[in-house]
């Protein structure tokens, strides 16, 4: 899958501009403020309707408009496709090919990702930021686990709330629900995670043969996974605590508290990586991410990542080209100004990255 173009109008600082596609990596180069981010930003809601920002999408049309529109262009297996959005104060309009669609289906249509380092960064932030990242990706790879999750979400919020309000004449039958919808949604979640981490090891393996001078804490990388509570059986562990879970009102063990860390020569990444392995684990991790979607629907999404290269030292940019390059999908980058020059540089050695600049001409 290929993105050809978008239009965007009177979406946050831009009132109106086009941009086409051509290649399948785009870099987009310019000074702070100019609309880099905000061009990922209208490419992201053509997929998922909102913002991978915390904006509300009535915040995203243009303080001097009513209206924002996005008209996208993109490929898929030779076949062209057209998104139409739409949003006003009070209403909104989503079109695929001239025709109605729903969210749900508009995200398995035109599926994109978002990498953002700083403040969404899954490896910095808790760890509601990771399930999202594993929940994310398991609902296109499995649909049937939305189910699972929504089912898992209704138990656990009514247990919450017997705890909660001490109320415990009904909290047999929500346990039993509890045990069910966890023990579902768990092994959705193992599942997908082990898919990602073979993507993930398959990617580790090609770096340490196509770029054997690469340090140890890249080499090393490994993902371990954190259901959520300890042992086996966790209708044993919940008996085991619910006295517990009755004194502070909530439900202390469960698939709500799985995890996953990536660490490098066996310790966090988040705690001892450097800046430059903390963003190439980032961004192995989402390339992994792709390639697991890609296995389910011979296809990849497309990935956006604002300030890729903040933090990447000299010695692993080209690691990060290689990366970039080899993982074959479609991706749209933003870098500063400063980065320009050297960028220039590596777009016109390599065929597979164009380098658009924005912001130049006022």
């Amino acid at each position: 899958m290929r993105i050809e173009s978008i239009s965007i109008q009177n979406f946050r600082s831009i009132g109106f501009s086009k941009f086409t596609f051509d290649r399948n990596i785009t870099i987009i180069c310019g000074e702070n403020n100019a609309g880099k981010t905000t061009i990922l930003e209208a490419i992201y809601v053509s997929s998922n309707l909102k913002s991978f920002k915390n904006i509300s999408n009535t915040d995203l049309i243009n303080s001097s408009s009513k209206l924002f529109k996005i008209s996208l262009n993109f490929f898929n297996k030779s076949l062209k496709s057209n998104i139409f959005v739409e949003k006003m104060l009070k209403s909104s309009k989503i079109l695929h090919n001239n025709k109605k669609i729903t969210k749900s289906s508009l995200s398995m249509i035109f599926p994109c990702y978002s990498l953002v380092f700083g403040f969404n960064n899954i490896l910095l932030n808790d760890s509601s930021y990771r399930r999202d990242f594993i929940d994310s990706g398991m609902f296109h790879v499995e649909p049937e686990s939305r189910k699972a999750y929504i089912s898992f979400e209704k138990c656990l919020k009514q247990r919450n709330f017997l705890l909660k309000t001490k109320n415990f004449d009904s909290s047999e039958l929500w346990d039993k629900q509890l045990i069910e919808a966890n023990d579902k949604l768990s092994k959705y979640r193992q599942e997908y995670f082990s898919s990602l981490n073979n993507q993930f090891s398959s990617i580790i393996d090609k770096i340490k043969i196509d770029i054997p001078e690469i340090y140890d804490e890249i080499s090393s990388l490994n993902l371990e996974y954190i259901k959520g509570w300890e042992g086996n059986d966790f209708k044993s562990l919940l008996v085991q605590n619910q006295s517990k879970d009755r004194n502070i009102g909530y439900t202390s063990v469960g698939t709500h508290r799985s995890d996953f860390a990536i660490t490098s020569l066996n310790k966090p990444v988040r705690e001892s990586g450097s800046m430059s392995t903390l963003v190439l684990a980032c961004l192995i991790i989402n390339l992994s991410k792709i390639n697991v979607f890609h296995v389910k629907h011979g296809f990849k999404p497309v990935l956006l990542i604002d300030d890729l290269f903040f933090g990447i030292d000299n010695k692993n940019l080209a690691t990060v080209v290689k990366l970039l390059v080899h993982s074959k999908g479609n991706i749209v980058l933003t870098a500063p100004n400063i980065y320009k020059e050297i960028l220039e540089k590596i777009c016109r050695e390599n065929q597979e990255l164009k380098l658009i600049a924005i912001g130049e001409k006022g």
